[in-house]
């Protein structure tokens, strides 16, 4: 009999985006691979385009869409969400957590009432502020900790760090790379490269700092007058009034630094990684690498990156990218100016870079790990795994 994945939204609704993440691409690769019966449980929201990226997956719409900060809101969620796993238990195998949001632990109750075979799947998609923050000593918590049959977390750093913490096997799974099969499969060559360094994301928010990059990006600018600066994403209105001071401040940079808005078409978003030489990870936190960096390693960008708890596996510990201090634009404009004027070091890093990318973040290697790993019996508490 076919096995079944389930995961559900923790926050009410997913977006495209949500779809190119570990959320949603954990549970299709577990049906790409091992032929499971992957199925992914959202409100409706907006037009989910990317599905036919992702043929084999099932998405079942119900409830009603709304802001997950209201209290009503995720509750009327979560209520449909038990009504559905007391509907579907037979069919759930697999229940996939995408994060410790407490959204989930009324509905790992109900399901594990009805399915005490089933096995509970624990992604953290972890930073350390985040981790820190939560009462894992409190009974709901340990109740929906002690539930789950394999907890993961994306960076090794933040694996010795919780399982020093909590009582509790945490396993090392990172983030994957996907890449749709309608996208050319060939390894990016750094000849066919410009000089432009890229970001892509949720421009503007305080997570992704966004203005630390620009003020650097300004601060080298005049020793690196053949670069550009290319910002890939959507920002919300509160950033506007930043972006136009900044162009006032530095008109030099008008025709430098670019804006795209967010692209859609995955074809047209490879295109911008393949070009760009640099790829910039400005954050003050992530939940392991984030889903872009794997997209800007796999087409062989040299990764400046913020010391975020996973900045080693975004720099393959400086082999593939360098690091520095979160919040510092004069160490990142340094770091621009350093390694943007270095051929052979961005030439190296691109075949470097890719290399490394299939090796340890292929997401049907990951699957399998993850596969292997629920076979292993939870064991004692405070049990290690390597």
């Amino acid at each position: 009999m076919t096995q079944g994945i389930y995961n559900f939204c923790p926050h009410v609704s997913y977006t495209n985006e949500h779809l190119m993440k570990d959320c949603c691409l954990i549970p299709y690769t577990f049906h790409t691979e091992l032929g499971w019966e992957a199925v992914i449980v959202t409100a409706p929201g907006e037009e989910l385009t990317y599905h036919g990226l992702l043929p084999g997956l099932q998405i079942d719409f119900i409830g009603q869409s709304g802001d997950y900060n209201n209290p009503y809101v995720l509750e009327e969620w979560v209520a449909a969400c038990i009504n559905y796993i007391s509907a579907h238990a037979h069919k759930i195998d697999f229940f996939f957590c995408f994060g410790p949001y407490t959204s989930y632990f009324s509905m790992i109750d109900q399901y594990k009432k009805l399915r005490p075979d089933g096995k509970v799947i624990l992604k953290l998609d972890a930073n350390s502020t985040w981790m820190d923050q939560i009462p894992f000593h409190q009974p709901d918590h340990q109740a929906f900790f002690s539930r789950c049959d394999l907890i993961t977390v994306e960076s090794k750093t933040l694996k010795r760090y919780l399982s020093k913490k909590w009582p509790y096997i945490i396993d090392y799974v990172p983030n994957g790379s996907f890449k749709a099969d309608s996208l050319s499969s060939k390894k990016v060559r750094f000849q066919d490269k410009e000089n432009v360094i890229l970001t892509v994301g949720r421009l503007g928010t305080a997570q992704k700092a966004t203005p630390l990059l620009l003020e650097a990006f300004a601060q080298a600018a005049r020793l690196l007058p053949d670069w550009k600066l290319r910002l890939v994403g959507s920002w919300e209105a509160s950033f506007e009034p930043y972006r136009e001071r900044y162009f006032e401040l530095h008109p030099e940079l008008r025709e430098r630094v670019t804006f795209t808005g967010k692209i859609l078409d995955k074809a047209i978003l490879e295109a911008e990684y393949a070009r760009a030489k640099v790829f910039v990870i400005s954050s003050l936190m992530e939940g392991g690498t984030p889903n872009v960096w794997a997209e800007a390693a796999r087409n062989g960008c040299y990764v400046l990156c913020s010391e975020i708890d996973a900045v080693d596996e975004a720099t393959n510990k400086g082999t593939c990218g360098r690091s520095f201090e979160v919040g510092n634009a004069a160490e990142l404009a340094l770091a621009m100016l350093d390694v943007c004027r270095d051929e052979h070091r961005l030439s190296k890093g691109c075949a470097d870079i890719q290399r490394y990318q299939e090796r340890y973040f292929d997401y049907k290697k990951i699957v399998r790990k993850m596969n292997l790993l629920l076979t292993i019996s939870k064991g004692a508490v405070n049990h290690q795994r390597d």
